[in-house]
């Protein structure tokens, strides 16, 4: 950036903290109110004008205090209200970019840039972010592009096609069908509940439809807007990712500022031979979810688009399945999980004798879903590790495989219980650095040698010199 320039937010940032205050107040003075039977026109609007009154204020305030400096190789964020703070950040540790308009920004004509560290301190939420009009806003992107990504902002024809073609179709699929397994069945099981209760003249159960709705459906609609229209593409070793329906987002960040790679399968997804690609860059989720590669298609197509873009996290290794002695832990887990429910169900059964054959049918089916999680958990999950990727393979029903980069480790604790001792089986627990802060992964039980192998090749990485921090920068 050639020279320092001083701006402040586009007023529509009040406008939109306003609205969302707004829509929020009703709906509490709404609820408090009629709790204590005193719902008054009156008593509503003086609180309510009260409270959104207080909002504006303060945000004016805000707004009119708060100044970003742009200077040749930094941003400097100055607040000058009743505390003062100053955040500096250097261009070249920005890990991602994301541009963003929720419904008020598009109506005023407004863009939000936002700008996140790859730093597990901050890791949900952006270092800092600005509004301006999307114009000037564009504008400063494409000045500042060349300083974080060290190239020229993309031009259209550059960007024109995306890596991966997502239809419709795939993001409904996606939407509904893509979310984790527990979630997916719930969320069913309480329909059909519903539908039941209302065929069978008893009308229809409020709690479960609720349940249906606040834990299946609208989780699939949310998803469903904010991934339609989605595109990826590249540009040089940068990636943007662009999607969103009322309100558009685009995030775009260097290949070598990914974590870790996730491979994600849920059941219903696995059968049907289908994937979602996912990758671990700080800054990119925004408390919405892991930033998609691919959302959901064939797996041939997510693993042709991973081994485009990110080769160097494939792992040739050999891959291990968990040994035999694994279903000795498994079924000691099960058990008490077993024995724990059954106690319940005698309780309940002694109260309610007249419910016995339901008793019954819920005893039978705690056995067998608690054999089939066994069984999946057992035969899932798989480990691999060469001189420069570890590949994990979790979960039971849903399988997720995460590809780590070794020098992306933070620390790796190989832990042993009684059984495992007996058998010279253990786990690995990997720390890493994720879009929601410090995170784990927990592989299964393989042997103890092949686990700790990976804690000692991180450390003679670091000995010999081949982990060079600078790479990630």
């Amino acid at each position: 950036m050639s020279e320092e320039r001083v701006l402040r937010n586009h007023w529509s940032v009040v406008a939109s903290g306003t609205v969302r205050i707004a829509v929020v107040m009703a709906f509490v003075l709404v609820f408090i109110l009629q709790t204590n039977g005193i719902l008054y026109p009156e008593t509503f609007a003086a609180l309510y004008g009260t409270a959104v009154g207080t909002s504006l204020i303060v945000r004016i305030i805000i707004w009119k205090k708060t100044l970003y400096y742009f200077l040749e190789d930094e941003i400097i964020v100055r607040k000058t209200t009743i505390f003062r703070s100053e955040t500096r950040i250097r261009y070249e540790r920005l890990a991602s970019v994301n541009v963003e308009r929720d419904f008020v920004c598009r109506l005023l004509g407004a863009t939000k840039l936002s700008f996140n560290l790859n730093s597990s301190v901050n890791a949900a939420s952006a270092e800092a972010f600005i509004v301006l009009k999307t114009v000037e806003a564009e504008k400063l992107r494409e000045e500042m592009e060349p300083l974080i990504f060290g190239r020229p902002a993309a031009t259209e024809e550059e960007e024109a096609e995306s890596l991966v073609e997502v239809t419709l179709p795939d993001i409904i699929l996606h939407s509904f069908i893509g979310m984790p397994t527990p979630q997916f069945g719930f969320g069913l099981v309480m329909l059909a509940y519903s539908v039941l209760s209302l065929a069978l003249g008893g009308g229809i159960s409020i709690i479960a439809a609720l349940l249906f709705i606040l834990d299946f459906f609208l989780p699939a609609i949310s998803s469903f807007f904010r991934l339609y229209g989605y595109r990826i593409t590249r540009s040089g070793d940068t990636v943007s990712v662009s999607s969103g329906f009322f309100s558009t987002r685009n995030d775009s960040f260097l290949l070598s500022k990914v974590n870790f790679v996730k491979i994600r399968e849920p059941l219903i997804c696995r059968l049907a031979g289908k994937a979602i690609l996912e990758v671990e860059v700080v800054g990119t989720a925004d408390g919405k979810g892991v930033p998609l590669l691919c959302p959901l298609k064939s797996k041939a197509v997510a693993m042709d688009l991973f081994r485009t873009l990110l080769p160097e996290f494939e792992c040739s290794g050999e891959t291990l399945k968990q040994p035999g002695s694994a279903l000795a832990g498994i079924s000691v887990r099960i058990s008490a999980v077993i024995a724990v429910s059954y106690a319940a169900l005698a309780v309940a059964a002694a109260y309610y004798s007249d419910y016995i054959i339901w008793i019954c049918v819920a005893a039978a089916g705690i056995a067998a879903l608690c054999t089939i999680w066994a069984i999946l958990t057992y035969k899932v999950r798989e480990f691999a590790c060469d001189s420069d990727i570890a590949l994990i393979v979790a979960g039971s029903c849903d399988r997720v495989s995460n590809y780590i980069l070794l020098d992306k480790i933070q620390f790796a604790d190989v832990r042993a219980g009684p059984l495992e001792r007996r058998f010279g089986t253990a786990r690995c627990r990997l720390s890493l650095l994720s879009t929601a802060g410090a995170s784990t992964v927990l592989s299964g039980v393989f042997p103890a040698e092949k686990l700790e192998a990976v804690s000692s090749e991180v450390l003679k990485r670091i000995e010999d010199g081949r982990y060079d921090f600078r790479r990630f920068q």
